[in-house]
């Protein structure tokens, strides 16, 4: 508290309003529509305080998926440990990643058709999403390994870098009903995925 009695702003609760203003922009004004500007009016801040924080808009949507993706991080690793096998975890924690990805609002909209030009530039080529893929899938794949339930000549970092790719491809072509389109996923995993990576 200042002595007049006001609160002093905080840097780590001005970046959270900055990114929740800019989600609700993407919402209402589409990704590729949203400006600095826009960001700024809904946080009720100056452009400066934006840039303060993001670089530009790009940064803002980055950040924005970074930050749901590790949100549900711990849950995704109890759904995956929850499974019975590796190939279990491996197939239905792929069609969780997606059945996630369709129902975030961010994610979904981010890999629309409209915009997958910008995904493939902040997601893909700057390496963000095999980076989160990584952090997911690493501690669960290294362990199927060390118990020889996966081969251990894979390269860890390049099967992530696969997982990624194909979550990405199967939320940006999401169809109805989901549940018949999970099932066709978990097939062709079983099929073409795990005899790639069993021992």
């Amino acid at each position: 508290m200042t002595a007049r009695g006001t609160e002093i702003e905080r840097p780590a609760d001005t970046r959270s309003a900055i990114l929740a203003a800019a989600e609700s922009c993407f919402a209402r004004l589409g990704i590729a529509g949203t400006t600095m500007e826009d960001v700024a009016k809904a946080a009720s801040s100056s452009r400066a305080t934006v840039y303060r924080y993001f670089a530009d808009r790009d940064a803002l949507v980055t950040e924005s998926v970074v930050r749901r993706a590790r949100a549900n991080m711990a849950s995704a690793r109890e759904f995956i440990a929850r499974r019975p096998t590796i190939e279990d975890s491996i197939v239905e924690g792929i069609c969780e990643d997606v059945r996630r990805g369709r129902r975030d609002p961010m994610v979904h909209r981010l890999v629309s058709p409209a915009e997958m030009v910008l995904a493939a530039r902040l997601l893909t080529e700057s390496g963000r999403a095999r980076e989160l893929t990584y952090e997911l899938w690493e501690p669960i794949l290294a362990r199927a390994q060390t118990t020889g339930t996966i081969r251990a000549d894979l390269d860890l970092r390049l099967l992530c870098e696969w997982i990624s790719e194909l979550e990405m491809y199967y939320i940006a072509r999401g169809s109805t009903p989901e549940a018949e389109d999970l099932d066709t996923i978990r097939a062709r995993l079983r099929t073409f995925l795990l005899p790639a990576l069993l021992p």
